[in-house]
């Protein structure tokens, strides 16, 4: 049953089409749960404020893949945050991050969160289609074929 009358997640169920893929078609390590929770911060819209920190959070030249991340909700039971993948992409991620706050409007959902698997280029290129083949990125004009709902569930740890 899931938690969430806004997608078909439930807590502590990781999406397994993702995984199945990467284990099909390469040999790479990583899984969703690594691109999911990794690296996790955040931002607020330019219009709450206009500062960030993410030159303090992210070493220059960091690449890999990323997920910009809204908060939507709340499990009691689990004691888990709902978070719903908002944008999925992959390069330096300080400067693409950057340009992301510098470039949309996030004043409906205030606070945005990221998460960023730092890998080479390569694998990032693999991992940003393949997540964009499988789910549903809102921010994402083109290349977003998936059908399913890219969600999450951080901690409170994770989140703070």
């Amino acid at each position: 049953m899931p938690c969430y009358s806004c997608c078909s997640c439930e807590c502590l169920k990781a999406p397994l089409d993702f995984d199945a893929a990467v284990e099909a078609e390469t040999r790479l390590p990583w899984r969703l749960h690594d691109v999911c929770h990794s690296n996790i911060g955040w931002y607020t819209d330019r219009a709450i404020c206009d500062q960030h920190l993410l030159n303090k959070w992210i070493p220059k030249g960091t690449l890999g893949v990323y997920v910009l991340w809204h908060k939507n909700d709340y499990c009691e039971v689990h004691n888990m945050f709902h978070m719903r993948a908002l944008y999925v992409g992959k390069g330096q991620i300080g400067k693409r991050l950057l340009a992301h706050w510098k470039g949309k409007d996030f004043s409906e959902e205030g606070l945005v969160y990221w998460t960023f698997l730092e890998i080479p280029n390569r694998q990032a290129k693999y991992c940003e289609q393949l997540l964009l083949d499988t789910y549903r990125a809102p921010l994402n004009k083109s290349e977003s074929n998936g059908e399913l709902l890219l969600c999450a569930h951080f901690t409170q740890t994770e989140v703070d």
